[in-house]
């Protein structure tokens, strides 16, 4: 393959519909989902009803007592749980170990590289498994850490490179007692405290992480958030190590605004145009599946495109509180775009 070309399959529209079924597909089929999240267009936010548009009826189905619904087309499999009245899509999962041929990690990193979209080692999960992922498109590939077979493919994968993808340098005690001290802080202190911590980028990357791990658990739950002048104490200090983290690059934009959403720190009219202010692309620049290939030249917009994705099904789940018309209005029409987006 020359270099920099994509490999057969990796366009657009996904791969072939024959490859979903096939019991040992190509080493394109699995380079194409690294790449893109998705199977012939399916991902992790699609709908039953649009995958079953985009894949086809010949899949098994079951649910769960946790009110999720899984589905399996042979190697590839769709998980949803209930949200409301709904269903809300949260993993694909390529199953590499039912291949009849075992896939080799070397030769899927080998095709990646190629392409222009290497793999990232991250920790090993202590269990007897190599962890990888490709950060922009939030695919982990897991693999034996023995055979060197892949096992698996996930997006969006449970584990990140760098600090988010380690073990804590701290017990889980000695976090708790690192945040209760800062909630203690008042604004000043706090700041001060920060400015007396070691600069050195990696090991404050990897403390401000650990930090807003060992908050999270400490926040109110949803029917005792306050928003405005009453909002906790533990609330304010989470907004803080938020920005920290963004600071420290352990968390982009995108990252950082979803995790406000996703632990309501904000009332939702002013989450929703938090997320709305960080999309990097006007509606009528962005990147859509039939305007752009998954190629390396068009990193820049596809990750912008992914970005406008992730934040656009963020505000959508504030909607209903939304008081704002111009602000539903105008996630009203980027969710119209979601399908088509990268």
């Amino acid at each position: 393959m020359p270099e920099g070309a994509v490999p057969e399959g990796v366009v657009s529209g996904g791969v072939g519909p024959s490859a979903v079924w096939q019991g040992s597909p190509g080493v394109a089929f699995f380079t194409d989902f690294v790449v893109t999240g998705a199977v012939r267009g399916a991902d992790a936010t699609s709908t039953p009803a649009e995958v079953t548009a985009l894949l086809g009826d010949g899949f098994v189905e079951s649910r769960t007592g946790l009110g999720q619904l899984l589905r399996c087309y042979d190697l590839v499999e769709f998980a949803w749980e209930r949200e409301g009245d709904g269903l809300r899509g949260f993993c694909i999962t390529v199953q590499a170990h039912r291949l009849d041929v075992p896939l080799p990690v070397d030769e899927l990193a080998a095709d990646l590289g190629r392409a222009g979209f290497p793999l990232v080692e991250v920790a090993p999960d202590g269990v007897g498994c190599r962890r990888f992922v490709r950060a922009d498109s939030r695919v982990g590939v897991l693999v034996d850490e023995d055979s060197g077979q892949v096992l698996a493919l996930t997006a969006p994968a449970w584990f990140a490179p760098g600090p988010r993808g380690e073990r804590s340098p701290w017990s889980r005690e000695a976090g708790r007692d690192r945040v209760r001290h800062l909630v203690g802080l008042g604004a000043a202190e706090r700041e001060a405290w920060a400015r007396r911590q070691p600069d050195e980028a990696d090991e404050a990357a990897r403390r401000w992480w650990f930090l807003w791990v060992a908050c999270r658990p400490l926040l109110p739950d949803e029917g005792k958030r306050r928003f405005g002048h009453d909002r906790s104490v533990w609330e304010v200090l989470a907004l803080w190590l938020l920005g920290a983290c963004e600071s420290a690059g352990v968390l982009d934009r995108t990252e950082a605004v979803c995790e406000i959403v996703r632990y309501g720190l904000l009332e939702p009219d002013a989450a929703v145009r938090a997320c709305l202010d960080a999309v990097p692309v006007s509606r009528a620049d962005v990147a859509t599946r039939e305007s752009t290939p998954y190629a390396r030249e068009n990193l820049v917009a596809v990750n912008a495109s992914r970005a406008a994705k992730r934040l656009t099904l963020a505000a959508g789940e504030l909607l209903p509180r939304v008081r704002d018309r111009a602000l539903r209005a105008e996630v009203e029409a980027w969710l119209e775009l979601r399908t088509r987006l990268m």
